[in-house]
C-alpha cells in the first residue's frame, strides 16, 4: 500500500458525491411535498461505518412525534431518527453508486488484516469523509432552496450508536438551540 497516495486520496474533497446527495434529497423532498407531508425534521442514515454504501432518508411531522409535549420521551421521540415514520431506501441511486465506487476504490488501496475487526486509522478516515459528504450533501441542499422557507431539524444518524457524527452534523446544521436540545437527548 503507497500511503501517502492514499492519504492523498483520503483528503480529496468528494465534490461528485456531495452533488449527488443533494439532488438525492432534493428529489425525496419532492416526494414528501407531494404526498403532502409537512415535516419537521429530514435525516440521513447511511449505515454502518464500517460499510457506508446505501442512503436511505428518513422525516417526521409533528403529528407523527409517538409522546405528547408534556410527555418526558417526547424529545426523544422528536429526534430519534429511529422512530420517525416517512422512509425511503430508494431516492439516492447515484449517490449509492458513488459511494460502492469509493469504497472499491478505497479497497483497492488499503488491506484490512484479516483478523482484525476494528477499524483502523486510514479506515475511520474514509468513513469521515464519506459522512462529511452527507453532511455537506444536507448543507448544500440547504443552500439551494430545497427545504423552501423552512428550517427542519437535519442529521446525519446511525441507528443505535453514538457515533460523532450525529453530534456534528446536529451542530453544523441546525441553530444552536434546537442543536442543544439534540444533544441533550443523544449526546
Amino acid at each position: 500500500m503507497d500511503t501517502h497516495t492514499l492519504q492523498r486520496w483520503l483528503s480529496e474533497p468528494r465534490t461528485e458525491l456531495i452533488q449527488a446527495v443533494a439532488e438525492g434529497i432534493r428529489i425525496q423532498v419532492e416526494t414528501l411535498r407531494a404526498r403532502n407531508i409537512d415535516f419537521y425534521g429530514y435525516a440521513l442514515l447511511p449505515g454502518e461505518p464500517y460499510q457506508i454504501d446505501s442512503i436511505v432518508a428518513v422525516a417526521n411531522t409533528e403529528a407523527d412525534i409517538k409522546a405528547p409535549r408534556t410527555d418526558r420521551l417526547h424529545r426523544y421521540y422528536r429526534f430519534g431518527v429511529d422512530e420517525w415514520a416517512h422512509w425511503d431506501y430508494d431516492g439516492f441511486v447515484a449517490a449509492n453508486a458513488l459511494l460502492v465506487e469509493a469504497n472499491e476504490h478505497f479497497k483497492s488501496m488499503h488491506r484490512r488484516a484479516e483478523d482484525n475487526c476494528v477499524m483502523d486509522d486510514y479506515e475511520v478516515a474514509h468513513s469521515d469523509a464519506l459522512l462529511d459528504a452527507l453532511v455537506q450533501g444536507l448543507e448544500s441542499a440547504r443552500a439551494g432552496g430545497v427545504f423552501g422557507g423552512s428550517e427542519p431539524f437535519l442529521l446525519v444518524w446511525i441507528s443505535d450508536s453514538g457515533h460523532e457524527i450525529m453530534m456534528k452534523s446536529a451542530r453544523r446544521l441546525n441553530s444552536a438551540t434546537v442543536a442543544q436540545e439534540f444533544i441533550a437527548e443523544f449526546g
